[in-house]
């Protein structure tokens, strides 16, 4: 495995709360591969299909994912991602369509607004830079994303993501 530096972007500004969050429960598909090779959409779109099939109204629109690993350790065809659709309720599993809960508890919840190829930055800001300042410790559970709008109809500086990662 090949580490790429940390690219910490001292002024990069991003607005962060922190607070309790509830768990949610989703349906999702689980991913593997390089980030920039998986196929976000069309796999959003198989759970939306879904949450029709059943007959659910999903309590949003956007699409959340968990990344289980860490793309400075863990080679890119082995890296795993769960893109989810948060439902009222889901009846059970279907295919290749899972179901789980997303714990809830206490996140910092960071607002970034700009192009997805930045990213790797941001977490890098984040993980190196925000949270030893702030004294916090990781929680245990993943961290996800939410997408507030869609790249297709948005430019890709006003792209909003909150990153949500567990603290302690």
């Amino acid at each position: 495995v090949i580490m790429e530096p940390n690219r910490i972007m001292p002024d990069m500004e991003l607005k962060v709360e922190v607070k309790d969050l509830p768990g949610k429960q989703v349906a999702y598909i689980r991913l593997n591969g390089g980030y920039k090779e998986i196929d976000y959409l069309g796999t959003w779109m198989r759970l939306l299909q879904f949450a029709k099939e059943q007959n659910i109204q999903p309590l949003s629109f956007s699409p959340i994912c968990l990344y289980h690993d860490d793309p400075k350790v863990t080679e890119q065809d082995k890296l795993r991602t769960s893109v989810c659709l948060v439902l009222p309720r889901v009846r059970k599993p279907k295919g290749e369509v899972g179901v789980k809960e997303i714990p809830g508890g206490k996140y910092a919840i960071f607002r970034y607004q700009g192009p997805y190829e930045n990213l790797h930055a941001v977490y890098d800001t984040i993980y190196a830079k925000w949270i030893p300042e702030k004294g916090y410790k990781l929680g245990d559970t993943p961290g996800f994303e939410k997408y507030l709008n869609h790249p297709d109809h948005t430019t890709p500086e006003n792209l909003i993501t909150e990153i949500c990662i567990p603290v302690q």
